[in-house]
């Protein structure tokens, strides 16, 4: 892999949708000097996005102010950086062993049994990347992902509340990388 090549970082773990807090993984090229961007512009990548409508302006409204609130310029040309992200979903299965139960029988008389069983639940798994590279090189400069159970029917307000948590926890990466450079 080249020297200039941007370190993705393997999301490790799925985090709960009820979670109070987001954990993001960060990867970013060791090269880039981050003191000297100073202004970025927004770029839509629609066909990596799974995301509809009114969902797609929130998460693309939600970015733009994130990367406002660390300081950068939003310009319509030249920046220093372009943003987007991309989203995706795929079904999982989780499964819940119980090695050993304790019950009596429904017969004439009360006879303990012992036993196993298992529960089966599917479940919507969701990720979200944050990306920002370089308009001269055409490489990656800096990703955010972040991992969650999609909720099933979530209200607006709900799916909101969720998308500013797992971008939050992107943005307080990025501030982290600015403050580094600094």
């Amino acid at each position: 892999m080249k020297k200039n090549a941007v370190l993705i970082v393997v999301v490790l773990g799925l985090l709960s949708f009820g979670a109070a807090k987001f954990k993001a993984y960060v990867g970013y090229d060791r090269d880039v000097d981050f003191k000297s961007i100073k202004t970025f512009a927004y770029y839509e990548t629609r066909e990596t996005s799974v995301a509809d409508g009114d969902i797609n302006q929130m998460i693309k409204y939600l970015i733009i102010i994130k990367f406002k609130a660390s300081g950068l310029q939003q310009v319509e040309k030249d920046p220093d950086i372009y943003v987007t992200y991309h989203t995706s979903q795929q079904q999982d299965l989780k499964l819940n062993v119980t090695l050993y139960s304790y019950s009596y029988s429904a017969g004439w008389y009360w006879s303990p049994l012992w036993g196993s069983g298992m529960d089966v639940a599917s479940y919507t798994k969701g990720t979200l990347v944050v990306d920002a590279w370089s308009p001269k090189s055409k490489t990656i400069v800096w990703r955010g992902v972040v991992t969650g159970v999609v909720p099933d029917r979530a209200s607006p307000d709900k799916a909101q509340k969720t998308i500013e948590k797992a971008l939050d926890a992107i943005g307080q990466e990025w501030q982290k990388q600015l403050r580094k450079a600094k």
